[in-house]
């Protein structure tokens, strides 16, 4: 004979595992600040505007992903610690980063610094959860900034 409490956290299993998830919609960013350049590999926090529609919070855990920048490759982008988002509102998130950059990646970054405007693009797989349960959302975000904000005044200043 099954125990109750077994019984019962199996329903609890198969009804959350029915749940529909909805992936949080990107809203805009909020700047960011770099802490630390060491060769290769950039420590930074940057503000994001998320909304979550779901009637639960999520946790967004380590994930890497790909950043370029005209479509040739930067190097990767690592969430640094889990993140967790709010349910059903739009919230401002603060991520603490690292970039490991590519071979030749700050040179490409300023040889763009002098357009008006350059195409970014994010990729890859991002992954969330909520309690025991988590789903990798895959991320391709395309977006156009200023080449000023690739500009060492424009990384320092808050890509601003």
């Amino acid at each position: 004979m099954i125990r109750p409490t077994i019984f019962y956290s199996l329903i609890l299993l198969l009804l959350l595992s029915s749940c529909a998830v909805e992936a949080p919609e990107f809203i805009g960013s909020d700047g960011f600040k770099m802490d630390k350049m060491d060769g290769k590999e950039i420590l930074f926090t940057a503000g994001v505007k998320v909304n979550n529609p779901n009637w639960f919070g999520i946790k967004i855990k380590r994930s890497a992903v790909d950043v370029y920048i005209e479509d040739q490759l930067m190097g990767k982008v690592q969430l640094e610690k889990k993140v967790k988002m709010k349910a059903k509102r739009e919230s401002t998130l603060t991520l603490p980063l690292k970039a490991v950059l590519e071979d030749g990646a700050l040179i490409t970054m300023m040889r763009y610094a002098s357009k008006e405007n350059v195409n970014v693009r994010i990729k890859g797989k991002v992954k969330g959860g909520v309690w025991i349960f988590s789903k990798k959302i895959e991320i391709g975000e395309k977006r156009q900034i200023s080449g000023k904000d690739l500009s060492p005044g424009g990384l320092m200043n808050g890509g601003r």
